[in-house]
């Protein structure tokens, strides 16, 4: 069996060799990153950057096993909870059967997925973060249809909006790039390097994007249509990472450092409900159609809450190295 590492420990053993992509400072950047392919501890893992406050994400060299059967579910299936997971690719569970394990998962394109997205065809779009692709597949497949490299740089978190417009947040060089639907070429390509690292990202129903910037404590909002960003000014976050929306457009953003969960009424700025019942290292985030919501915790498994409860009712089980999430059908607003 392959050595298996904390990130959390490994961020203490490597920290002094590893300077943040970015600061709080506006316009800072500095000193180096690991790279792909240094840093390799023994012939298990390989180092590649991470988030300024959960550290750098050791990648296994061969795939971990899953008892996961390769494919979708069955047709039947009403709706479908993804999760990334850096060993084992995409797996996918029934959101509404609790504490269960995989119905089904794609390992084919898939090296360190960390983001998953869906769009409202059913579409799935995944970022791996060891192989700096973007991967689309088409509603039932387990081969992606379209690769993505352009613009892609240590792909952390995906997001899709209405239009099918297609966001990701890249740690190598502190960018969000922005892909029109159908287009292997990047159409925008925004620095973050004046806000913070840019990590999580979510769309709203107005298709403005929200990105989540773990070393600023703060999150930033793009207004549709613009390269626009502004601060949302959100308050109790520390080390911020993953960021959803629920049915009433209300905000999910986790906060990695103090393992919890706010939740923000949108159009407000102070959280009106915390999760941190089974909260962990807590690092993307997603919400179902019926408003249950999934939170990953780094390197130890995915957590739901149903609407309005703040104690999980399911851990799901079967994950390697959890780290996105996302949900079909797309969350009813």
């Amino acid at each position: 069996m392959l050595q298996t590492i904390s990130r959390r420990a490994l961020l203490s053993v490597v920290a002094l060799a590893l300077v943040a992509g970015c600061s709080n400072s506006a316009g800072t950047t500095g000193g180096t990153s690991l790279t792909p392919g240094t840093n390799a501890a023994g012939a298990a893992v390989r180092y590649v950057k991470g988030p300024d406050v959960s550290g750098p994400i050791a990648i296994p060299l061969v795939r971990a096993k899953s008892n996961a059967r390769v494919g979708w579910p069955d047709k039947k299936k009403k709706s479908i909870l993804f999760v990334a997971d850096c060993s084992l690719g995409i797996l996918m569970y029934d959101p509404t059967v609790p504490n269960s394990g995989p119905t089904g998962s794609i390992t084919s394109g898939t090296d360190c997925t960390f983001g998953v997205a869906v769009d409202k065809k059913g579409n799935l779009y995944s970022v791996n973060l060891g192989g700096n692709t973007l991967q689309i597949y088409a509603k039932g497949s387990t081969s992606p249809t379209t690769t993505i490299t352009n613009g892609i740089d240590g792909p952390y978190g995906v997001t899709v909006d209405s239009k099918g417009n297609v966001f990701v947040t890249n740690l190598n060089n502190n960018t969000v790039t922005g892909y029109a639907k159908g287009q292997t070429t990047a159409f925008e390509t925004i620095d973050f390097n004046a806000y913070g690292q840019a990590v999580g990202i979510g769309v709203d129903k107005k298709n403005n994007v929200w990105v989540a910037c773990d070393s600023s404590n703060a999150v930033f909002e793009i207004a549709a249509g613009t390269q626009t960003v502004t601060n949302a000014g959100l308050t109790g976050l520390s080390g911020p990472i993953g960021i959803s929306f629920g049915q009433k457009d209300e905000i999910f953003v986790s906060s990695f450092a103090t393992d919890v969960v706010q939740v923000y009424k949108y159009g407000t700025t102070s959280p009106f409900e915390s999760l941190n019942s089974g909260i962990s290292g807590p690092t993307q985030n997603g919400v179902t159609h019926a408003g249950t919501f999934f939170q990953s915790n780094q390197d130890v498994n995915v957590v739901g809450f149903k609407k309005g409860q703040t104690s999980p009712f399911s851990a799901l089980t079967g994950t390697s190295e959890p780290a996105g999430v996302a949900a079909w059908p797309l969350v009813k607003k």
